[in-house]
């Protein structure tokens, strides 16, 4: 199996993890969520690596493999952890409490990061994607403000190691 077969079978897990994690959000949430506009113009960037595709040089294909699964493994295990603290939420103001255990004791966004990190790895395989990647990064930094205005409400200030990705 090639690498880039991986890296579509992971990005395909990203897809199918994205896809249940709006489907079991209840749509008043959904709502609530702050999307900037133009949000499905980055999914339809991210899909051109599935029809146009560079041959990547020496180990860089398993290297791009081995950042999304290492994105992907983040975004589940902060996921996990969320869950297991009743706190995950789609929108920025609905969790009662802040996490400061496992991934969040470190970072501010897990999800975020491996999110990220997954789009940039798969985006080496079509450059063109990489602007897909600045406007999710965009899109971080919105949710993230409307996070730590919340977490403001609730007296919580957390930083983490990715703090400076959101500023």
């Amino acid at each position: 199996m090639s690498a880039f077969t991986v890296s579509r079978i992971l990005f395909v897990c990203l897809l199918f993890n994205e896809a249940l994690v709006v489907a079991r959000t209840p749509p008043a949430e959904r709502r609530r969520v702050i999307l900037p506009r133009g949000t499905p113009l980055p999914m339809v960037l991210l899909l051109a690596p599935f029809f146009f595709a560079l041959e990547l040089p020496g180990g860089w294909g398993w290297g791009a493999v081995v950042v999304q699964a290492v994105g992907l493994g983040m975004e589940f295990a902060g996921e996990i952890q969320l869950t297991r603290a009743q706190s995950f939420s789609m929108s920025a103001n609905r969790p009662a409490h802040h996490l400061t255990t496992g991934l969040y004791r470190y970072l501010e966004n897990p999800i975020y990061l491996g999110l990220l990190l997954q789009i940039i790895a798969w985006s080496l395989w079509m450059p063109v994607a990489f602007v897909a990647v600045v406007l999710q990064l965009e899109a971080f930094r919105r949710m993230v403000r409307a996070e730590r205005e919340y977490l403001a409400q609730l007296a919580v200030v957390h930083r983490g190691a990715d703090s400076f990705l959101w500023n």
